[in-house]
């Protein structure tokens, strides 16, 4: 008989979730390359990333636009070519704020 009154509160409890917001938010170097794509689509399949910012020499804007066709809450951004990686400060622009930089290639090609 305890049984059936303690059911309902195990319940509620089970629907409670105590974890983090799920907003990671990536950049991809090297993303129109062999390995660069497929992680690319990886990571926009990804419950936990919220933003991805692709980078590569070429192709980059056409990865970006295949990738945002797919109905996920990332948002996608393309750049490419060493202009749009560095702003005229230095700085890498749009790599500041992310939580994640992953380089599947070699540095001489990124730039």
């Amino acid at each position: 008989m305890f049984s059936r009154a303690v059911r309902p509160t195990a319940r509620l409890a089970r629907n409670l979730s105590t974890s983090a917001q799920n907003n990671a938010k990536v950049a991809v170097l090297g993303a129109s390359g062999g390995i660069g794509q497929p992680l690319s689509l990886l990571l926009k399949n990804s419950p936990l990333v919220s933003q991805l910012s692709l980078y590569d020499i070429a192709h980059t804007p056409g990865v970006a636009a295949d990738l945002s066709h797919i109905e996920t809450k990332a948002q996608v951004t393309g750049h490419m070519g060493p202009d749009q990686l560095v702003a005229l400060d230095g700085s890498v622009c749009w790599l500041k704020g992310r939580d994640y930089d992953i380089s599947p290639v070699d540095a001489d090609r990124c730039y």
